[in-house]
């Protein structure tokens, strides 16, 4: 492909985040391909310099994380990373669904105590902010959460952190047959096994 289609699909992702495309779509030099786990499609994105700061990302014309409620936004990415990255010791991405109610259960036990319905409306907003901007994909028919293509660009040394964040937080209820979440679990401490996987 010429410069001219690497610069275009560039300016694709600034415009729109990252690119949902039919696998066998050609593709410039410097994208990764994230194949999704049924095959069907490819999410591109850039590949970043290492260590990319946000001047970078901001000199690029490349997005950062979404900042609107900036901590409510935050808790309830962390909560998507407690309930679809089922195995930290191995990938990021594509990760596991999780249902919404799973995905709330975890931000309310961050959170603590607050009004039902503005809790549901803090988590509905932050999911619909984080997968506008790619961090997470939402599906808001199902009520399914996954995590975006976007967690992919994360470096060494940002997983690393995010594990450590990961064992933090509370475990996310085991969902019941109908999909829905039962009880809260209290969180567990892994074991040592996982625990030298994460160093």
């Amino acid at each position: 492909m010429t410069d001219d289609d690497t610069a275009l699909w560039w300016a694709r992702y600034r415009a729109g985040g990252p690119q949902r495309v039919a696998p066998a779509s050609a593709y410039p030099a410097g994208m990764t391909r994230l194949i999704e786990p049924d095959a069907g499609a490819v999410w591109l994105l850039p590949e970043l310099p290492p260590g990319a700061r946000p001047d970078v990302l901001d000199e690029l014309g490349l997005p950062g994380v979404a900042v609107d409620q900036r901590g409510d936004t935050a808790r309830v990415l962390a909560a998507c990373l407690r309930c679809c990255w089922t195995e930290p010791s191995g990938p990021i991405w594509p990760a596991a669904p999780a249902p919404f109610d799973q995905v709330l259960a975890v931000f309310r036990a961050v959170t603590g105590s607050r009004d039902e319905r503005a809790l549901h409306a803090a988590v509905m907003g932050a999911l619909r902010r984080l997968a506008g901007a790619g961090w997470v994909l939402f599906d808001e028919d199902t009520r399914t959460v996954r995590l975006g293509p976007r967690v992919a660009a994360w470096s060494a040394a940002e997983l690393s952190t995010l594990r450590e964040l990961w064992r933090s937080l509370p475990l996310p209820p085991p969902t019941t047959g109908s999909g829905s979440p039962s009880a809260p679990r209290a969180a567990e401490e892994p074991a040592a096994t996982d625990r030298e996987t994460y160093e």
